[in-house]
């Protein structure tokens, strides 16, 4: 295993090109959370360009880092490249033993080429999104090379949270009928810088993740001689800067509960209390200041601060939540009609919306444009076999940061590592009601925590072999 690590030179690459990056992405959150399409565009235009230009400057470090995480690289990439063979014109022939349910949309046309996707354009966009998740992801990988750069990243979210979350909250707050910087009308549900208020709750899962993380790699490990000294120690922490975090957790917890998402709720705190417990049980030299520090958050956030701001109507929500009123089941009835259709090649990427109006149920009350299941919508568009291969990305990113916690000794490393695994679980548990990974922001977030994850595991190699 550290065989492949022995030839590995940190380079001291800029700091502007991860600053560069970071800008990107907290640009990404204010377009709608990167919904609107010149914005997007413009924006995917700058990162490809920071990738070339990094490429080209650093291009023996970048196949370095290639060749570290080769696994989850490679699987990544074959995720575009099927997105690409979807996009690309065939011979109707060929298409007709591929996709024969496409083949017959496009003979109805009387086309002799045709692609497998059914919508072209939506796909050419989702292999636009695809190439820019992976370069965040490529740069991730290549930027964050110490201890310092991951704090730098994990404080970022934390900050980009902290401005949604407040800007979120103070529109709701502040009776608003329009949005102040987008003039979409605000509902009684905060939503951010989003249009959907289920958005807005998986971007704070996201941040807070980075804020669990930041924490751990910043507490202290001392021992102290007496309890009162204990007391002393913490009663000074709360001027140090880490206090300002603890803040801005306290406001993206007040925000995630004024979003009245019943899964982003739920997706939060179950994941928030996994990975703490993991870390508490397997992790190696956990400070006794972490336990509070989760004990505060579970005590403070549900239940006080968050009661004064809505968690009563979370939990009411949760508990009026029947099949007989939700839609959603039905979707996915309707979803699993196209599966039977679409099950090896996929109806391409990006094209639920136009596939599914050919197979919607007379029991769909309102318009569904997306599946609100994401294992869905991923096994429709993209097809069975690409979606085991997303499955088998995400057993990696879980074994690999889960490995890293409990192993590690050091407190940045294992932070980095617990933001990472905290990020995964909350998504895979949101992706099963709902449609996160279709709105850039959130998923180019995500990216760039699992980057960070694999990060620490490469850093915390490095650092076996040069104690060896």
């Amino acid at each position: 295993m550290l065989s492949r690590f022995k030839h590995i030179k940190p380079v001291n690459a800029p700091l502007w090109f991860l600053f560069l990056l970071l800008i990107y992405l907290a640009l990404l959150q204010l377009p709608l959370g990167g919904h609107i399409d010149w914005a997007r565009n413009l924006g995917q235009l700058s990162l490809f360009a920071i990738t070339l230009a990094y490429g080209l400057m650093y291009w023996p470090h970048l196949q370095q880092t290639i060749s570290i995480h080769r696994i989850p690289l490679t699987l990544f990439f074959l995720v575009i490249i099927w997105i690409a063979f979807q996009w690309v014109p065939l011979p109707i022939d060929l298409v007709a033993v591929l996709s024969p349910e496409s083949a017959k949309a496009y003979n109805n046309a009387g086309l002799s080429f045709a692609s497998i996707s059914l919508d072209k354009p939506a796909t050419f966009e989702a292999l636009l999104k695809a190439g820019s998740y992976f370069c965040i992801f490529v740069l991730g990988l290549a930027l964050f090379q110490n201890e310092k750069t991951l704090l730098i990243a994990l404080l970022f979210m934390v900050i980009a949270g902290t401005y949604n979350a407040f800007y979120g909250a103070f529109e709701i707050l502040s009776g608003q009928d329009l949005s102040l910087i987008h003039q979409v009308e605000n509902g009684h549900r905060a939503s951010g810088t989003f249009v959907y208020h289920n958005h807005f709750a998986n971007f704070l899962i996201l941040c807070l993740s980075a804020g669990l993380g930041y924490f751990i790699a910043t507490l202290s490990h001392r021992r102290f001689s007496s309890k009162g000294a204990y007391a002393k120690a913490l009663l000074f922490s709360i001027l140090e800067p880490k206090s300002t975090v603890r803040l801005c957790l306290t406001i993206m917890v007040i925000a995630l509960v004024m979003s009245h998402s019943r899964m982003g709720n739920t997706a939060f705190f179950v994941s928030l209390c996994s990975v703490s417990v993991l870390y508490m049980l397997f992790g190696k030299q956990v400070p006794k200041t972490f336990k509070v520090l989760v004990i505060s958050m579970l005590i403070i956030d549900i239940f006080v601060v968050s009661a004064w701001f809505g968690l009563e109507e979370v939990a009411e929500r949760l508990e009026s939540t029947s099949m007989e009123v939700e839609n959603r089941d039905e979707v996915v009835e309707d979803g699993l009609k196209m599966l039977e259709k679409f099950p090896l090649t996929g109806s391409g990427a990006g094209s639920f919306e136009y596939a599914w109006t050919t197979y919607l149920s007379e029991n769909i009350r309102g318009r569904y444009t997306q599946a609100h299941n994401d294992y869905l919508q991923f096994a429709i568009e993209y097809g069975i076999p690409v979606l085991m291969i997303l499955g088998l990305f995400i057993i990696h990113v879980l074994f690999t940061t889960s490995k890293v916690l409990f192993n590690t000794e050091n407190k940045y490393i294992a932070g980095a590592a617990a933001a990472s695994l905290m990020a995964t679980l909350g998504m895979l548990m949101h992706m099963s009601v709902d449609l996160p990974l279709v709105l850039p922001a959130i998923s180019s977030y995500f990216v760039l925590l699992l980057a960070i994850g694999y990060s620490a595991f490469a850093i915390e190699k490095n650092k076996l072999i040069q104690a060896h």
